[in-house]
């Protein structure tokens, strides 16, 4: 059972359902239920049909907030004692999400050329667990109490009193009455739920429950007698609701409350058009998925990092959709940063890990938070979100720079280089590195946060403080990056400081050459850790160092032969960790899997040297990986099993991938830029182009590029050999291709 193909997921705002295929909540499905808030609203929701399960044809969820599923009757006797026969009366469940409420409507049509009394019956219930308990995190205070569902004519009303005396609510109001309401009494004791069997995203390891305990359950039975070849309708519609609060926690603030916040007005993406069917496919259910993805916060709207696991703010990773949608959509990074800054560290609290000047990790509104059993109102245990908030915001001068956004934004990116040079290296040893504070903190703080994403060949774990490969990358960019900008609209009262952070950067270089190159491999260490030992395993994290572009050049080629090389390289992309390693696991979180968005950076830095081959090898493995999961997305991550491990190999999923996810979402439209090659330069006014197309691709039309304050329609077409350019923009605006030849390099 894997999430990508399984489940029917839909989101509008911050609510969210996650189903099996037949639209069911059960308890026997990961992470089903109704979430809003951090909260599970209904952890059941399942019907019969003249009690017993109609039989399920085919659903779809292609739509990110309406799905629909057909059923069909089985063999039954009704009540006049005439057989009916199978097939002869539909079940259609239309489900839609919109401005907080999850809406259905449930349609009976009877094919019989005679009258027909069935049965229909709904099962509700509600656990209102924090989204950390779904996840398997255990509980260190004791729980509140569910409340017996209450029923009112069309209302019925389960609810929940936390410890902290919140008291949550799931209001259900039908069309019309049901004919029969009943109650499963279960447990009103949270502490006596058994939570089912299920594999935890990160942990690559199973939780269990004993016993079968489980919520009241409340059946609501309604009776029909459909009319010859004719139909009936019923509706519902489910609102979570909080209704009242006395706090005994203050670790968050009251932004927490289950209230709307305010949207702002909508994002849009540059339109786009490829002469590639599927790639067009793809880049559209990308665009869709973000629009659903981008939620609005408390203290802002930011993309979502993931769905279910990770409906919250992530710094790292709404920072990595930034940057990979800034050709679609720079006003999504200036967003991004804005709300990262108004979190942004004030000041040292162990508890949290926070520090002045650091990015936030993780920003969760929960139970848990609130009674203070996790860190995270907001949790700062990252490494690399503050570096690439530096990134981005240099990424986004390049797009839209001017003088007031500049000054608008400096004082934070200011603020992060603070904690890059004074927090950041805790042994001294001038390399930017993380080890846990906080008792429920991460044990590992990069992007492959799991607890055993990083170890020795020999399976020994690596001592903290540990300074991450790619992270050195990071820091390198961004300082490299920001002198660039300062230099451009910094002043000459900055230009001393342009000096020491170009300074700094090739100090950085060197060092990082000196230590982290391993000779017997050709190729990067993953990390070093607080003795000075260099983690020797080959993994896919030196390739963001393409990237970031603190690779040295002649050592380059070898490093790419080794990313290719067919330990890390599956046909479909590029492991995480090579296959022989000890460690390697191809269905593991970040120990063997394949995830499209650490392959996009890859690629981005492939194009950066000159690997041109390569990195259309990888945008046309990934479009293929692509084209063969559900409604042409490309999930969080899949299993590093090799395309030729067996004759009818494809892809295969990892059993709790979210989907959609955020940085698998941007990964085309960021591979799409890639193969422009498209630079920007707002405070020039200059857009340059240089294109490497893989075979299957010719033409690319953009509508609505932003870029320096104006609007951008290009086309980039491949004829004879050579790229041709077509742009309409405003006439102080300068738009270049730089190659011509469409001879892809090496």
């Amino acid at each position: 059972m894997g999430l990508a193909r399984d489940a029917r997921i839909l989101k509008d705002g911050e609510l969210f359902v996650v189903s099996d295929e037949r639209g069911d909540l059960r308890r026997t499905f990961p992470g089903a239920g109704v979430y809003a808030r951090d909260t599970r609203f209904l952890s059941e929701l399942w019907l019969l049909l003249n009690g017993e399960e109609p039989e399920f044809f085919d659903s779809s969820a292609e739509r990110t907030d309406i799905a629909v599923f057909e059923f069909g009757n089985t063999v039954f006797r009704d009540h006049a004692g005439r057989d009916i026969l199978a097939h002869t009366i539909a079940l259609r469940r239309c489900r839609t999400v919109r401005r907080g409420t999850l809406e259905e409507e449930l349609a009976l049509e009877n094919y019989n050329p005679f009258p027909v009394s069935v049965e229909l019956a709904l099962v509700f219930a509600a656990d209102f667990l924090d989204i950390f308990e779904v996840r398997g995190f255990p509980r260190e205070r004791p729980r509140g109490h569910i409340l017996l569902p209450h029923h009112d004519g069309r209302q019925l009303r389960l609810a929940y009193r936390a410890p902290d005396d919140v008291v949550l609510e799931t209001e259900i109001v039908f069309s019309r009455a049901p004919d029969v309401v009943t109650t499963e009494a279960g447990t009103t004791h949270l502490a006596d739920l058994a939570i089912p069997r299920m594999l935890l995203p990160g942990h690559d390891q199973l939780i269990r429950a004993s016993g079968a305990a489980h919520p009241p359950r409340a059946f609501a039975l309604f009776r029909f007698t459909l009319p010859a070849h004719g139909g009936e309708r019923l509706t519902f519609r489910a609102v979570p609701r909080e209704l009242l609060e006395r706090r005994i926690a203050v670790r968050i603030p009251d932004v927490s409350r289950l209230t709307e916040p305010a949207e702002g007005a909508a994002i849009s993406f540059a339109r786009v058009r490829t002469d590639h069917e599927f790639l067009d496919r793809v880049l559209q259910r990308s665009l869709e998925d973000l629009r659903a993805l981008l939620t609005p916060f408390p203290g802002g709207r930011l993309v979502a990092a993931g769905i279910p696991w990770f409906v919250a703010p992530f710094g790292r990773d709404s920072l990595i959709v930034s940057l990979q949608m800034m050709l679609f959509s720079p006003q999504l990074a200036l967003e991004t940063l804005r709300f990262l800054a108004r979190y942004q560290g004030k000041k040292v609290d162990p508890w949290t890990e926070e520090e002045p000047g650091k990015i936030l990790h993780e920003l969760r509104f929960g139970e848990m938070v609130r009674l203070g059993e996790t860190p995270h109102s907001p949790y700062y245990g990252t490494v690399d979100a503050t570096p690439l908030f530096i990134v981005t915001f240099c990424e986004l001068m390049d797009w839209l720079g001017t003088p007031a956004l500049f000054d608008e934004l400096f004082p934070a990116v200011e603020a992060a280089l603070h904690w890059i040079d004074h927090y950041a290296d805790h042994n001294g040893d001038g390399f930017v590195d993380y080890g846990k504070v906080s008792p429920r903190g991460l044990e590992h703080q990069n992007w492959k946060d799991s607890h055993n994403s990083l170890l020795f060949p020999d399976g020994s774990e690596p001592v903290p403080p540990i300074a991450a490969v790619e992270v050195q990358g990071y820091v390198f960019q961004a300082k490299r990056m920001l002198a660039a900008v300062l230099q451009r609209f910094g002043g000459n009262t900055r230009q001393m400081l342009v000096a020491r952070l170009r300074a700094e950067a090739e100090q950085l270089r060197e060092r990082f050459e000196r230590f982290f190159w391993n000779e017997a491999e050709h190729f990067y260490g993953q990390a070093i850790d607080g003795r000075g030992r260099l983690v020797t395993a080959i993994s896919s994290n030196p390739g963001h160092c393409l990237w970031s572009e603190i690779v040295s050049p002649a050592r380059a080629a070898q490093l790419v032969e080794r990313l290719f090389q067919p330990d890390l390289y599956s046909g479909w992309g590029i492991r995480t960790l090579a296959r022989g390693m000890p460690h390697y696991n191809p269905m593991s979180y970040h120990n063997g899997s394949i995830w499209p968005h650490d392959n996009a950076l890859i690629v981005a830095g492939l194009r950066r040297y000159g690997f041109d081959r390569q990195a259309l090898q990888l945008v046309s493995d990934l479009l293929e990986v692509a084209t063969s999961f559900p409604y042409y997305r490309l999930p969080e991550l899949f299993c590093g099993f090799g395309r030729d491990e067996a004759e009818c190999m494809v892809p295969i999923s990892y059993p709790v991938s979210c989907s959609p996810q955020a940085w698998a979402a941007g990964t085309m439209p960021f591979l799409l830029r890639i193969v422009l090659g498209a630079e920007a330069r707002a405070a020039e006014r200059r857009l340059t182009l240089r294109p490497a197309f893989p075979q299957w691709l010719n033409e690319v039309e953009l509508e609505g590029v932003s870029f320096a304050g104006s609007r951008i329609d290009l086309a980039v077409r491949r004829h004879n050999g050579r790229y041709l350019l077509e742009v309409e923009c405003d006439p102080d605006i300068t738009v270049v291709l730089a190659a011509a030849s469409a001879e892809p390099r090496r």
